[in-house]
């Protein structure tokens, strides 16, 4: 067993487990379906052909896979709105009307408050910035 460095790395090209990481009956299978794989889907495809319902599912399954839910697309006037605050007022009114679902204006205003931290961020980068040019 390799013995490790003072910091508790093991030293550069020597494993802690130099036989790897052991075969799970998983890989073995996997290994065993794929050399198998063509007749697998040749046997599946006469199966869907013949009606068998669960075959059929199958097989369109892969040729079409479900459609991911997509949101309609919103519109929110935000005119007069002053900044983010003025903003995430008038989603939280505009879901509140029923103008648009409340999980979308919950998830519009979780993002300006990530702007806002983002904004934060900067600012305090700025000043951080010029106060060390200040004193240089």
């Amino acid at each position: 067993m390799a013995t490790r460095l003072s910091n508790g790395q093991f030293p550069k090209g020597r494993s802690g487990n130099p036989k790897g990481r052991p075969k799970s009956a998983t890989v073995e299978l996997r290994k065993q379906l794929e050399s198998r794989g063509a007749e697998l889907v040749d046997v599946l495809i006469k199966q869907a052909l013949a009606g068998d319902g669960t075959a059929i599912k199958v097989c369109m399954d892969r040729l079409y896979p479900s459609l991911k839910p997509q949101p309609a697309p919103i519109r929110v006037d935000l005119k007069g709105c002053e900044g983010l605050a003025g903003v995430s007022r008038r989603l939280i009114d505009s879901a509140a009307a029923g103008d648009i679902p409340a999980d979308v204006a919950s998830q519009l205003v979780g993002a300006l408050g990530q702007v806002a931290r983002i904004q934060e961020v900067d600012e305090l980068t700025k000043r951080i910035e010029a106060l060390e040019e200040s004193n240089a």
